[in-house]
């Protein structure tokens, strides 16, 4: 069967193109009796908006891509998942769709199924960029083409680009200050890769914390590479076998999991023995046992942010530029 058309909907209800196009649009310039006349045929048809012919026709398609790095294949947190789901949340009430794209920030490679291709064939607006790195060539490619787009996470490279992140820096410092403040003396960090600029930044915070308070140096005492909870476990064990510690800080609260099987495997209390501090404030963090001490990223405000600077660039020709730095806080619970 062919597929039916605005105009064959609009010969059945006797009425317009115009007409069916107010109703689907949901325009109040449609009388009630000839709404529910169109609604009703719309509904037997099955009719469906060709959004390609819609989108072509008006230069814009109301989509945007999220996207997120593969982290080699490990893809998204539940961090990630948890703004996301915000992210199409603020997307669906300003009208847009969300799609969401694997991506590499490393690599200028680019298939014909990705997100990229959308955006360069023009069946998207514009898109939001997780997981920013030095050098990442997934800016680069929406800055030449001049498409619209919102970094979460931080750009230190360009000046000409929006972004809405949480203020790393603190996250780093107010973590250690929490933990010099409970009395801690052996404190270590774990980070995921080097790469990406939110772990440096993190680490930055942490240090100096140390050096303004205590006046001494943790350098060898923070831990890069640990991209999940298995990497987490293994480190945790190693930790405990090698150094004394009495406080480890996680930067990503699922991969405490692997941390609190390898202390409790230890014989070891969280919380008495050995106190934990996560950051993200992930739901599922205050149903860990013990609940997670954490550091809290408001994703709520991410995810409002980050639509609405991006849907005033898609619907502007004016520059805009917007960098927003949101405030973290320390969150507390039973694991210190």
């Amino acid at each position: 069967m062919k597929r039916l058309t605005i105009k064959d909907v609009a010969t059945l209800a006797c009425v317009s193109p115009r007409t069916v196009s107010r109703v689907i649009n949901k325009s109040i310039n449609v009388n009630e009796a000839t709404r529910e006349k169109v609604q009703k045929i719309i509904n037997a048809t099955g009719y469906e908006v060709n959004i390609l012919a819609k989108g072509l026709k008006q230069q814009k398609t109301n989509a945007i891509i999220v996207f997120i790095d593969e982290h080699q294949g490990g893809y998204w947190s539940i961090w990630h998942n948890e703004i996301v789901n915000k992210i199409i949340f603020e997307a669906k009430k300003k009208n847009y769709r969300t799609i969401i794209s694997a991506s590499t920030a490393r690599e200028s490679v680019y298939t014909a199924i990705d997100g990229f291709s959308l955006l360069k064939n023009g069946f998207a607006d514009g898109a939001i960029l997780f997981d920013s790195v030095e050098n990442d060539y997934r800016i680069k490619y929406l800055r030449e083409r001049e498409i619209p787009f919102v970094i979460i996470g931080k750009d230190i490279e360009n000046r000409d680009t929006s972004f809405v992140d949480c203020d790393n820096y603190k996250v780093g410092y107010i973590g250690a200050e929490h933990i010099i403040n409970k009395g801690y003396k052996n404190a270590h960090f774990l980070l995921g890769e080097v790469d990406f600029l939110v772990n440096k930044t993190r680490a930055e915070g942490f240090k100096n914390a140390y050096k303004e308070h205590l006046n001494v140096s943790i350098e060898q005492n923070i831990h890069y590479g640990i991209s999940d909870f298995k990497d987490c476990y293994n480190s945790t064990k190693k930790i405990l076998a090698s150094n004394k510690v009495d406080v480890l800080f996680i930067s990503g609260d699922e991969r405490v999991l692997g941390a609190y099987r390898a202390i409790e495997e230890q014989g070891l209390k969280i919380g008495k023995d050995i106190a934990v501090l996560g950051i993200d404030n992930i739901q599922m963090s205050e149903y860990f046992s013990p609940p997670l001490t954490t550091i809290d990223q408001p994703k709520e405000e991410f995810a409002k942010y980050s639509v609405s600077i991006l849907c005033e660039m898609m619907n502007t020709d004016v520059e805009i530029i917007k960098r927003i730095l949101l405030k973290p806080k320390v969150i507390e619970r039973k694991s210190m």
